[in-house]
């Protein structure tokens, strides 16, 4: 997307410019009866397909050492539409040259996995069960049209699709189109390049820590509350599916009642998440956010038959509440939503910033308590909001500017001292 503005540290001018930002807008999708039944029979043909693809690469290169890109097995398709194999000729080329793109972004992710010294992973042959996404690849201005308050996609050889969605799309021609299958109903995910203006210029800065008894806490005392599941019935949900038979009706219908309540469960956590760092971006020209590394961090304490972990249970309770409060996507929501709004976004070295007082910055060992407490100036301090203190100090020196606004929190003088 490029750069959004430039930060001249000596006059604080902030130059702004129109950016061009690709949105998704997820919509559900509405159709027949078979309608319905007429998607399913092309999952089937793509998934054969892409069976038939991943068999044809393998053969190449068992047979003639030969490797076979993406563009040699869009010659290979055409010759099986043009013999109309698996009814691949009655629908459009977009669909079919979808599926060959994941195979081959599946074999360059295999191909990097060995050059670093990963576990390989080689592509394997796909159950029906597991072909639940139609990529559109060419789309044209006709594939979206507005019908009398929804959208319609029409696609060659597709059933009629009805889309609705809580936004009006933009009136312009989408990028890509993915159909996915979510349990009985379908999803459409619309690309789409939309012109952004950046935000009014703000020169108030904001600290941001993330925990776990609170999502966030920012440095001027705000708090997001902690994300809760319902694990009760999450927990009912999977036992009732350990009672069936596997292979069974009742086992199937089980399954799609889970998937359904994570798929709830997601969205909300995703929607709570939009809506809490859309109002930082807006208020803040500068967040800065603790740099943490969150896979090295719910690593788990089991260890070794050798080398047995210690408190195994204690800290797969402080994984599970870690990765409930989606810190990753957080920290990704805000750097992107910082790059179109023209704000500026930091992330800073976490050690030390729960233990330092962000007063006189001496360093104290917190207990379990909520309340920090200095022996060295007597600060009294919430350890959260102390944390992101120091959080905004350090955001405050790595991004090379003095004249942002830190409010009453901390005093100016503590910079230099930090520094």
């Amino acid at each position: 997307m490029g750069i959004i503005y430039e930060n001249n540290t000596r006059k604080n001018m902030l130059l702004y410019k129109l950016v061009i930002q690709y949105t998704t807008y997820s919509v559900r999708c509405s159709l027949s009866p078979a309608g319905y039944r007429h998607l399913d029979n092309i999952l089937v043909r793509l998934n054969w397909l892409y069976n038939q693809a991943l068999e044809e690469r393998k053969t190449a290169y068992a047979e003639r050492k030969e490797t076979l890109r993406l563009y040699d097995q869009h010659k290979w398709l055409t010759g099986l539409r043009a013999r109309n194999e698996q009814g691949l000729g009655e629908i459009a080329l977009g669909p079919a040259r979808g599926m060959l793109k994941r195979l081959d972004e599946a074999f360059q992710s295999f191909f990097r996995r060995v050059k670093a010294g990963q576990a390989p992973g080689f592509p394997r042959f796909r159950p029906l069960s597991r072909c639940v996404t139609i990529d559109l690849t060419k789309i044209s201005g006709g594939t979206v049209k507005p019908r009398g308050g929804h959208y319609e996609l029409q696609v060659k050889g597709f059933p009629r699709i009805r889309l609705y969605g809580s936004r009006e799309l933009p009136d312009a021609v989408a990028k890509s189109v993915r159909l996915t299958k979510r349990g009985r109903h379908w999803e459409a995910s619309l690309v789409y390049a939309v012109e952004r203006a950046a935000l009014p210029a703000s020169v108030k800065a904001v600290g941001i820590d993330l925990g776990v008894r609170k999502r966030m806490t920012l440095s001027n005392g705000k708090r997001y509350q902690r994300a809760t599941r319902d694990r009760r019935r999450k927990r009912r949900l999977q036992r009732a599916v350990a009672r069936c038979r596997k292979g069974s009706q009742r086992r199937r219908k089980r399954v799609r009642a889970l998937a359904r309540f994570q798929r709830r469960e997601f969205v909300r956590e995703r929607n709570a998440c939009h809506r809490a760092t859309t109002e930082i971006i807006r208020d803040y020209g500068l967040v800065a956010v603790e740099q943490l590394q969150v896979a090295k961090m719910t690593r788990s304490a089991r260890g070794t038959e050798e080398q047995p972990g210690r408190n195994v249970a204690a800290k797969a309770g402080l994984n599970r509440e870690i990765l409930s409060q989606n810190w990753s996507l957080l920290r990704r929501q805000l750097e992107q939503k910082a790059e179109w709004a023209g704000r500026e976004y930091v992330e800073v070295d976490p050690r030390y910033t729960s233990q330092d007082c962000s007063r006189c910055h001496a360093r104290n060992k917190p207990r379990a308590a909520e309340t920090y407490r200095c022996r060295a100036c007597g600060l009294v301090e919430d350890r959260d909001v102390n944390a992101a203190i120091n959080i905004l100090a350090a955001g405050v020196i790595a991004a090379g500017a003095s004249t942002w606004a830190v409010g009453p929190c901390v005093a100016p003088e503590s910079y230099a001292r930090a520094a």
